[in-house]
């Protein structure tokens, strides 16, 4: 019974997101249970164990258990541990903090019971499993009856999910998901992430949500991975939350299926620190297990294989232009040079000896500001011919608008017609 208990409690301190306090949780919860001693009593007693942590609290009786009554959409007693779940998940996926569930049958396994329950309905929803936070769980029983009593708590709640759905749906509605490649979906969501996000930890909501991410444009890795998941889902693709460890600590990224084939995606690590506004990396864009391994690790077993090794040439594009699906970008392995690839063939071209950053399109030109002259604002056709300097100061963060050409200089913004 010690045994059984301690587990227990084990499993519901690392519900706690390992994000908080990093590898420290493993510390903390050795710490916690060599301070805490489970008391186990005579069965007619009221309190057989206590246990309070600042994580999770698990309290259980033995009292005659007496039924509560039941939500209009559950039935009032549940029978089975896949009954147990679906109450669960009912509860979980409206973001209720507290709640109740009246359990009839045997409790002579009552912990594994509850658990192997909890386990079941948090797993079937990746996007819920990542926002869960503390959880206390009290019960009261007897031989062929249990009262289980749920507090908890997330990283988000039903308001602000009503707000990620209503952005994710209109953000939805300005793409032609129905002709997008599965490829493209994904560099959409990508992209759309790096974009919009700084990551810090300085958000009004808890950084690790996606509702941070989306809302406030700020968060840290488990706000981008489930926000990618959320977005991924939305477009049809069949994706999964990855929690594993990098260098720094606890890490979570994703795993997106394309064209059939599982790959890696790491939102977080294409976002530039300090944050470079619309540049994007692609070094952890649909990348194999055995690069991923180089700096992430992860339970291999719990997640699908990526063994692919079609879209390793995106690990070389930075400041990145795309149209028909040709990208222009600075190659990182060659010295920043301007390249273009085709992202179906993965056939890339070297358009001129010059070294490009901040590239943008309009028409039949590239523009780019020119690091082997200066960074002058430059410009070459899509082809690699006629390049010339438009601008002879340093200039960055071009964009292009409403036909006009936008750049930074010392001197502040300026525009140029095209």
């Amino acid at each position: 019974m010690l045994k059984r208990i301690t587990f227990f409690v084990v499993v519901l301190v690392l519900v706690k997101p390992i994000y908080d306090y990093g590898s420290q949780w493993l510390d903390e919860a050795k710490q916690f249970l060599n301070a805490n001693e489970v008391v186990i009593q005579d069965a007619t007693s009221e309190v057989i164990s206590t246990v309070n942590s600042a994580k999770d609290t698990l309290i259980h009786t033995t009292t005659a258990a007496t039924q509560t009554p039941p939500d209009a959409e559950l039935p009032a007693k549940v029978q089975t541990v896949e009954e147990l779940a679906d109450s669960f998940y009912y509860y979980l996926s409206r973001w209720e903090n507290n709640f109740e569930i009246h359990y009839v049958g045997s409790t002579a396994d009552i912990e594994q019971i509850i658990q192997s329950a909890v386990d079941e309905a948090s797993n079937r929803n990746h996007y819920i499993l990542g926002h869960l936070a503390e959880r206390k769980i009290e019960y009261e029983y007897s031989r062929f009856d249990a009262k289980i009593r749920v507090h908890q708590t997330y990283l988000t709640n039903a308001a602000q999910e009503e707000i990620v759905n209503k952005k994710v749906a209109e953000l939805l509605s300005t793409v032609p998901v129905e002709s997008m490649s599965d490829f493209e979906k994904v560099k959409f969501v990508n992209d759309f992430i790096v974009k919009n996000t700084a990551y810090s930890t300085e958000s009004t909501a808890s950084p690790h949500s996606a509702y941070a991410v989306l809302h406030e444009h700020k968060g840290v890795c488990q706000g981008y991975a489930l926000l990618a998941l959320k977005i991924l889902e939305g477009l049809g693709m069949e994706t999964q939350y990855v929690i594993g460890e990098v260098y720094t600590g606890g890490h979570a990224w994703n795993l997106v299926k394309v064209d059939g084939d599982w790959y890696h995606l790491d939102t977080t690590w294409n976002d530039p620190t300090p944050d470079r506004k619309n540049i994007v990396r692609y070094e952890y864009f649909l990348i194999d297990d055995e690069q991923m391994k180089r700096d992430h690790t992860w339970k291999t077993s719990d997640y699908p294989e990526a063994t692919n090794l079609k879209y390793d040439f995106m690990a070389q594009i930075d400041h990145a232009y795309e149209q028909d699906g040709l990208i222009y970008y600075s190659n990182v392995n060659d010295n920043d040079i301007l390249y273009r690839v085709d992202v179906n063939t993965g056939e890339t071209t070297r358009l001129t000896d010059s070294r490009a950053q901040f590239i943008v399109g309009y028409g039949d030109w590239l523009y780019f500001s020119n690091y082997s002259k200066g960074a002058y604002l430059s410009k070459i056709r899509k082809d690699g011919t006629d390049e010339s300097i438009l601008f002879r100061e340093e200039v960055n963060n071009l964009f292009v608008e409403d036909g006009y050409l936008y750049f930074s200089t010392n001197d502040g913004l300026k525009k140029m017609e095209l």
